[in-house]
């Protein structure tokens, strides 16, 4: 976990309206819509992009896929772009099994979203240097594949727990499960939609564990799930810091974008919650080099 602010007493019991002005980063949104036209799916996406924006969300990639819409990848892509708000970099992670040559350079697409059952074909994004992710099932298999295959994220990954052991020292992760963490291949999850009961979702474990983690929205809001997390496991401020440091980190933008919202936006934020007294004179020492370790 990286040096998070000292937070003021008075602030540590991430009260709603805390959590809710918080800058939150979200790596898996998606959005459903009936537009027939782009200038629908434009005025479709702008509203799932303002909802965000009111959720305090700084950062998102949008999942989209163009045969769901009835549309080419590239009219797909403009229609994102003519969506665009001030308050929220919103980017596009697009749905296919090929790369994507017709997308135009100055689209706001910066990754692709893999089928289940096509993991094989990261090896065609990555010779065209260009990031996947892909959603794995029930079956931990699709991890395994999805390992070997080379894709840069998982989503829902939430049966990394079945192939953890147990030993004299305790849960340990598998050969494939080690891989993936000792690589920080990030994990992203919505954890209200992945368990019935939050207490067994397996976040705190691989968190523990040292994977690395992040959270999206899913059908609520990153509110929502934070403050979900906070009255199950008694996650706090310095928690919520961790998972969206970890979000702006494994993003798919570039790194002058991660470090200048990481700088711009995410510590100031954090920092205005910290005590002065409290941190001492190194606060500023300890938020450098949180950016530092980002930046790393």
């Amino acid at each position: 976990m990286h040096d998070a602010p000292l937070i003021s007493p008075e602030n540590k019991d991430s009260a709603a309206d805390v959590v809710a002005k918080l800058p939150k980063v979200s790596l898996c949104e998606t959005i459903t819509s009936s537009a027939a036209t782009p200038e629908e799916l434009t005025a479709a996406l702008r509203e799932r992009y303002e909802a965000l924006a009111a959720d305090g969300v700084v950062y998102a990639e949008v999942h989209l896929d163009p045969a769901e819409f009835g549309v080419d990848a590239a009219t797909l892509a403009d229609a994102a772009a003519a969506a665009r708000i001030p308050s929220l970099d919103a980017r596009i992670v697009l749905a296919g099994t090929a790369p994507e040559a017709a997308v135009p350079d100055d689209a706001p697409v910066v990754g692709y979203n893999l089928p289940q059952d096509q993991a094989s074909a990261a090896a065609d994004f990555r010779a065209n240097f260009l990031p996947t992710q892909i959603h794995v099932g029930e079956d931990f298999a699709e991890v395994e594949c999805a390992a070997q295959a080379g894709v840069n994220r998982l989503i829902h990954p939430v049966n990394m727990i079945d192939d953890f052991r147990a030993n004299i020292e305790g849960i340990v992760p598998g050969k494939v499960s080690g891989y993936i963490r000792d690589r920080h291949i990030p994990l992203v999850f919505t954890p209200l939609e992945e368990a019935e009961d939050l207490n067994d979702h397996p976040l705190p474990l691989l968190q523990q564990l040292g994977f690395t983690c992040t959270i999206s929205s899913g059908k609520t809001t990153l509110t929502n799930q934070f403050l979900a997390l906070s009255e199950t496991f008694g996650y706090g401020l310095e928690e919520f810091f961790d998972l969206t440091v970890k979000a702006v980190e494994n993003s798919f933008a570039d790194q002058e974008s991660r470090q200048h919202l990481l700088e711009t936006v995410i510590l100031p934020a954090y920092e205005e919650l910290s005590d002065p007294e409290l941190a001492g004179p190194d606060t500023e020492e300890s938020l450098a080099d949180a950016a530092d370790a980002a930046e790393e």
